[in-house]
């Protein structure tokens, strides 16, 4: 974005303006792709949004005023919007029940995967051969996947789906197939433990890309650090958050816990995690702080979008994904915006940041309500 900003004369609110046009085309379609997920199946939802970003993220490399710009990204948040919910649709289908927590775990490392893989080649490519020139090269990551995907997501066979459909309880267990969309929507609406699930994402995911925003901010402007040394820690932080998400998947599977008071335990300690990281005034502490930082704010979400699956019908797993992600997106929009109302009552970056380590405290007691068979 900066040598965007600069090569088209953007200002640096234009550029903030091009991140918010993509999360709000994906908060609006999160929902609706979950819906079409289960109505013409994962499969092809996921090849058509993984095309279709290859296309906006090529076409990217053509503009040439702020407006073209903005509307590629706003296109871009909607076609990536249906993603995770087919995803977590196609992993329920998969894996059982003792399986999903390891599925779920790497499946949602990816975002921190991708971020590091994108910033490896990017800004080099960016800077010697024209910014055009990366995000043709960054659309061709969308056409290697949907190579990957066409040959390899397909549906498992009727055997396979019989006993996923025997794992629910018998009222939910045809609940999609030949229902209306207002009786399925009904039906999430009316399930307790989706609506805690939704309820403890509003929360801590919030707290979680709040943080993740902030945390430089926090480094730089209160503890007076250079931008070169609060991104070494934020990679830290990145790559202690990529290693628990899968791991902590994993011990989900094998510790003989329920998955609800495993995930409320890990939620809970997001806060002491944000409040120890908020009281450290010596910079060569944020490389331990930082990383603890970057696992208590990680880790819930690899359970709870396993609890998202166990929690949902069969035939409405994409709709109870998109639902529940739809509070999250919620959530991450609100948060930041949170954070500055209270820097501007405060004037302290900590007691901000302090302050939000309520949120996933909240978030685990709603995860308390959540029953599981």
């Amino acid at each position: 974005m900066p040598i965007v900003n600069e090569a088209l004369s953007f200002t640096p609110q234009m550029g903030t303006a091009y991140l918010s046009a993509f999360y709000m085309g994906y908060a609006i379609m999160v929902l609706p792709g979950g819906i079409l997920a289960d109505r013409i199946g994962y499969r092809y939802t996921i090849l058509v949004s993984l095309l279709s970003m290859a296309l906006i993220t090529a076409l990217m490399s053509t503009i040439d005023n702020y407006t073209y710009g903005w509307v590629l990204r706003f296109l871009l948040g909607i076609v990536s919007g249906p993603v995770q919910a087919s995803c977590l649709s196609a992993i329920g289908d998969y894996f059982g029940p003792n399986q999903r927590g390891a599925a779920v775990g790497i499946f949602m490392s990816c975002t921190s995967l991708g971020l590091t893989t994108v910033n490896l080649y990017a800004p080099y490519v960016a800077t010697n051969y024209g910014w055009q020139n990366a995000f043709l090269l960054t659309a061709v990551l969308p056409i290697l996947v949907f190579i990957l995907s066409y040959f390899t997501v397909r549906k498992p066979s009727a055997e396979i789906l019989a006993q996923r459909e025997a794992e629910a309880s018998a009222a939910s267990a045809h609940i999609g197939e030949k229902t209306s969309l207002k009786e399925n929507l009904l039906h999430v609406l009316k399930n307790r433990n989706i609506c805690c699930l939704a309820f403890a994402g509003f929360f801590a995911t919030g707290a979680t890309w709040a943080v993740a925003q902030w945390s430089n901010l926090y480094m730089v402007k209160q503890l007076g650090v250079n931008a070169i040394y609060a991104g070494h820690v934020m990679s830290a932080f990145g790559l202690a958050a990529l290693i628990a998400k899968p791991t902590i998947g994993i011990l989900s599977d094998i510790l003989p816990i329920k998955k609800n008071h495993l995930v409320a335990l890990v939620m809970f300690l997001f806060a002491p995690a944000l409040i120890l990281f908020a009281s450290t005034t010596n910079p060569d502490m944020l490389f331990i702080t930082g990383p603890i930082l970057g696992i208590g704010a990680f880790m819930h979400s690899a359970l709870t979008n396993a609890l998202v699956i166990q929690s949902a019908a069969p035939h409405l797993r994409g709709t109870t994904a998109g639902f529940v992600n739809l509070f999250n997106q919620i959530g991450v929009m609100l948060a930041p915006m949170i954070l500055g109302s209270m820097l501007t009552a405060t004037g302290s970056y900590q007691s901000a940041l302090m302050t939000l380590a309520i949120a996933p405290v909240i978030g685990a007691i709603a995860l308390f309500f959540v029953r599981l068979k």
